[in-house]
């Protein structure tokens, strides 16, 4: 019972992936490698806290 209280929506899985691709639009945008890295970067650290909760 434990792991259907933990699942989430439909409609939330698709705003946590709308949030991704956002942010991937944002990162792929910036001209300077270094501002793309450290939003890739702040992407998958939002992502490990993401899978750890």
């Amino acid at each position: 019972m434990e792991v259907l209280d933990m699942a989430i929506s439909e409609k939330e899985f698709k705003l946590l992936v709308n949030f991704m691709k956002d942010d991937l639009q944002e990162a792929r945008d910036h001209k300077e490698i270094e501002q793309k890295d450290k939003k890739i970067d702040k992407i998958l650290e939002h992502l490990q806290q993401y899978l750890e909760d």
